[in-house]
């Protein structure tokens, strides 16, 4: 198939294959669990426009999700397309299942870090992925496929000079208002929309409950019907970030609860 009429058509901001031989270690493997004949990941995104996080927190997490909700329809068309075509495909989820490393949440693909060996950007101090283009309003979703899948270019939204996109600077981390991003990475735990679900003392009941591989695939289901009922409390890792286009001339207002 035509990967990047396909991407096209679906209107996708960036696009990229990697290989799996040009993925990080841990990355490797954890494709390799995800789908043991995986090859290839082809990761996509799509912007969020900064005025989205402007807008009162319901209605930024009502288009955060339209947004989310339009990336995991469009992997499982690729899938189901490549599918036809006899090359086995998987689609990354969007909520569950994920897993615990090190006491951090991580999904069971990490797409960020799939996306910057893929070229599409780097990821910045606030573990968030930074891109040329988009700065840090990409959200993504990605396909693992096994032999036989396209090769295509890659789009990657870059323009500008080639300057390191992070500097550094440390502004998502002083823009946090609970101390959830340092040096180690994000607690997603910590972050105010995560712990409005999830209240400190329920926290390792919750970190057990997401080792278990067998009940996460129970609840899977329901992640979505949760998700829609929740609000996005914080985006502050996202407007403090000075790679966030424009963010020197507006003032983004402090967005939690």
């Amino acid at each position: 198939m035509d990967c990047v009429k396909f991407f096209l058509d679906e209107g996708v901001d960036v696009f990229a294959r990697v290989g799996i031989e040009e993925l990080p270690d841990a990355d490797r493997e954890s494709v390799l669990r995800f789908l043991p004949a995986a090859r290839s990941v082809i990761v996509f995104g799509r912007e969020v426009p900064a005025a989205v996080y402007r807008m009162p927190p319901n209605e930024e997490t009502r288009e955060m999700l339209r947004i989310a909700g339009s990336l995991d329809d469009t992997a499982l068309r690729l899938a189901g397309l490549l599918g036809a075509e006899g090359i086995a495909a998987r689609p990354v989820p969007l909520y569950l299942p994920v897993r615990v490393v090190d006491g951090r949440v991580q999904g069971v693909v990490r797409l960020k870090q799939v996306a910057a060996a893929a070229g599409l950007g780097e990821i910045g101090t606030s573990t968030l992925l930074l891109n040329r283009r988009f700065g840090p309003r990409l959200l993504l979703s990605g396909v693992v496929t096994g032999p036989g899948a396209p090769e295509f270019g890659r789009k990657d939204g870059a323009g500008g000079n080639g300057a390191p996109l992070c500097t550094g600077c440390r502004a998502c981390i002083r823009a946090c208002p609970e101390g959830a991003l340092g040096p180690e990475g994000v607690d997603a735990f910590r972050c105010r929309t995560v712990r409005a679900w999830v209240p400190p003392p329920v926290v390792p009941a919750v970190k057990w409950l997401l080792r278990r591989r067998l009940l996460l695939g129970v609840l899977a289901p329901l992640a979505p019907l949760v998700a829609r009922t929740a609000t996005i409390r914080c985006s502050l890792c996202v407007t403090g970030c000075p790679a966030l286009p424009g963010a020197a001339e507006e003032s983004y207002p402090r967005k939690f609860s």
